[in-house]
């Protein structure tokens, strides 16, 4: 009933543009997750996930309400990501016979990168250096960071999904946190400063031996019994962080403070155009934005009014929460109203934001997604 009633609040130009925008979302990441998923599997699994990412488009456009439908969409992304890719993680864990190798992943790269940069260094001098491999590297990621900067960690990346799905699921936080939490808002900053010269000085992604909550298995422990104990001890922290935390506190505990990634982007985020801005004429300073935030980057202003620091990562979650209607997406700063006709409704800044993020997350997504799919289909059938 509730369904029926809430389509019947639709008026056709809004169902329209609604219908307009998920077309839009739809043809890319059907085109890019079909040529990634076809490699080992059927189209049709693409296609399911396409219709998926195009269905959250569609419910974004007719109701407003950007994070809860962004969060449904990087949940399914990221169990999809634990169903395919990490079981075998987990499974090791109680049967090592069934190990399976943990990808190298976004997270890891940040940290890394000094030790990046020097084997390229030592390629060129050896004369092995080739152009297309760190030329395309280095082009996906400013590309991904011009299209969605910080917002990479609240649509694409599979850490984040976890941290962002479980923030949810209590009503209210059994631990809340006082401004003095701000105090520690540079932890990620720091430990990405020491991970890289760490990762730097041993030639070793010191982070996926250290504290990556997914590198459980034997395969990623050291050899020495002691040391090993000590990996084991901080990756159960940060697996704590990552699952325990946001249940306890309804915050993001491991993309607010110990994720280097997020560090990386909130640096070179600046890159990126969109923004989530608040309208310092109709704030009133009850904070409920800020309340809401899940990754403690609002806080007390001058005057006593939200500001939104350089670790937003654009979720969306506040837009909701102010009273006063008072923060919106922008671009540098600028809103971009709606204008009138089906055309005029997808050209605001939120629209923009919202396209590209959805779109990059969904075709990062098929990586995993569609085969995840294509999993649970066989588990089903079996």
């Amino acid at each position: 009933m509730k369904a029926l009633a809430w389509l019947k609040e639709i008026s056709g130009e809004k169902a329209a543009a609604a219908g307009v925008f998920a077309a839009l979302v739809f043809i890319p990441v059907f085109i890019f997750s079909g040529r990634l998923a076809a490699r080992e599997i059927s189209r049709y699994y693409a296609l399911a996930w396409s219709l998926f990412a195009a269905g959250t488009a569609f419910a974004i456009s007719c109701t407003g309400r950007v994070s809860f439908y962004r969060r449904l969409f990087f949940s399914v992304s990221a169990l999809a990501f634990l169903f395919h890719f990490k079981l075998g993680l987990v499974n090791n864990i109680f049967w090592p016979a069934s190990f399976k190798a943990a990808p190298f992943c976004h997270i890891a790269m940040a940290p890394y990168f000094l030790g990046y940069l020097y084997q390229q260094y030592l390629a060129f001098m050896s004369g092995g250096w080739k152009l297309w491999g760190p030329l395309t590297l280095g082009a996906a990621w400013l590309f991904v960071t011009l299209a969605i900067g910080r917002g990479w960690c609240s649509w694409a990346c599979f850490y984040g999904g976890i941290d962002d799905g479980l923030s949810a699921v209590a009503r209210r936080p059994l631990i809340k946190f006082g401004g003095w939490v701000f105090k520690l808002r540079d932890l990620p900053a720091a430990l990405l400063v020491f991970l890289l010269l760490a990762s730097l000085a041993y030639m070793l992604p010191v982070y996926c031996l250290w504290l990556c909550p997914f590198k459980l298995t034997e395969g990623f422990m050291d050899g020495e019994t002691s040391v090993r104990r000590v990996q084991y001890a901080l990756m159960l922290f940060a697996l704590a962080a990552l699952v325990i935390g946001p249940l306890l506190t309804k915050k993001r505990i491991f993309c607010s403070f110990l994720c280097p990634f997020a560090a990386w982007q909130a640096f070179w985020g600046r890159l990126n155009p969109f923004r989530i801005t608040a309208d310092q004429g109709k704030c009133t300073g009850c904070m409920n934005c800020a309340r809401s935030c899940p990754m403690t980057a609002i806080k007390d202003g001058p005057g006593g009014k939200a500001a939104i620091t350089a670790y937003c990562n654009l979720c969306g979650q506040c837009l909701g929460a102010c009273p006063q209607g008072g923060i919106s997406y922008t671009v540098f700063g600028a809103a971009f109203p709606e204008a009138g006709g089906i055309l005029g409704r997808l050209f605001s800044a939120g629209y923009l934001f919202v396209f590209s993020a959805l779109t990059l997350g969904a075709v990062f997504s098929s990586l995993w997604a569609p085969a995840a799919i294509r999993d649970a289909v066989k588990l089903i059938l079996r």
